[in-house]
């Protein structure tokens, strides 16, 4: 049975045929590919200059993510082409979960899992998001971060860090950049990888040390900052960041978050590696989330 598609195309248009698929990206010249990245940073506020691209390896070729960077707010944002994807979690996907916990630790969760509208695919539009949080000194040279406030310390000599905010502060800074958060669609799409995931690290965990890539919290080492990224180029999805839900809602919430919390002491923890769970922000301590900035992408 063919699957029904629901486009979310409401809060973002583009009319750049080659960027609403890896597979249309892939298919296009190196010199079609080039003018893209070109007429987007024309349109783009004069801050921003191509960057170095992001190397995804796909079925045994190299593909080139386009990457822009923001001088001013020294941010690498990366382009995320469009593409149909499964937005909560199915029935089927819900009892797998269900099954992989111990009932007491299910009882916790079950009510943050993001249910699945029926069988309706969901498309995405084309997007840019930063491939890595908004780091803590760039929001200290841009807004007032109140001094009362208890922020988890990923402090590391290693490299930039991020910081977590509360609503007033992120608000604060999106008006000031001229960003947006994600929407939350865009945030699971995301970190599904156009797979699917389970995890935002894939079907599964993996029994080692998560602190140098799926738990990553400072991003001075290029090294681990590609082993960190997924497909799409993104890295530090399981730092906490705020995400918009659409429609009569309109509501803040938080997805990601472990990564504040490794090494994990209680199974409520591990799970916010879960692609599906959306937690309210009521139950962040203090409120607090970290920033992923996105950005439209221009009409040409």
């Amino acid at each position: 049975m063919k699957k029904k598609v629901t486009e979310i195309s409401r809060y973002s248009m583009n009319n750049i045929t080659e960027i609403n698929s890896l597979e249309n990206w892939q298919n296009a010249s190196p010199e079609r590919r080039k003018d893209i990245c070109n007429s987007i940073l024309n349109k783009l506020p004069g801050r921003f200059k191509l960057a170095k691209p992001y190397l995804l390896k796909n079925n045994g070729a190299e593909i080139e993510i386009p990457c822009f960077y923001d001088e001013l707010y020294e941010t690498p944002l990366i382009l995320v082409f469009g593409g149909d994807f499964i937005y909560g979690a199915s029935s089927q996907r819900i009892e797998s979960i269900r099954n992989s916990c111990e009932p007491n630790d299910w009882s916790m969760i079950s009510e943050l899992i993001h249910q699945s509208e029926g069988i309706e695919n969901t498309r995405i539009n084309p997007f840019l998001m930063s491939r890595v949080p908004v780091y803590e000194w760039v929001l200290e040279e841009n807004i007032n971060l109140a001094d009362d406030v208890e922020r988890p310390d990923f402090y590391s000599e290693d490299g930039p860090y991020p910081a977590y905010v509360n609503l007033e502060e992120a608000t604060s800074f999106l008006k000031k950049t001229g960003y947006r958060m994600p929407w939350d669609f865009e945030w699971e799409y995301v970190s599904k990888e156009l797979n699917n995931n389970l995890f935002i690290c894939g079907e599964e965990i993996p029994a080692r040390d998560l602190s140098d890539d799926i738990c990553l919290t400072q991003f001075g080492d290029s090294r681990l900052n590609h082993a960190a990224s997924n497909m799409f180029g993104v890295a530090g999805l399981a730092i906490a960041a705020f995400t918009r839900i659409g429609g009569e809602k309109n509501e803040i919430i938080v997805r990601g978050g472990a990564a504040g919390f490794y090494p994990f002491q209680h199974p409520s923890q591990w799970a916010m590696l879960l692609t599906e769970l959306q937690l309210p922000l009521k139950n962040m301590p203090g409120q607090l989330a970290g920033l992923r900035l996105c950005l439209d992408i221009p009409e040409i």
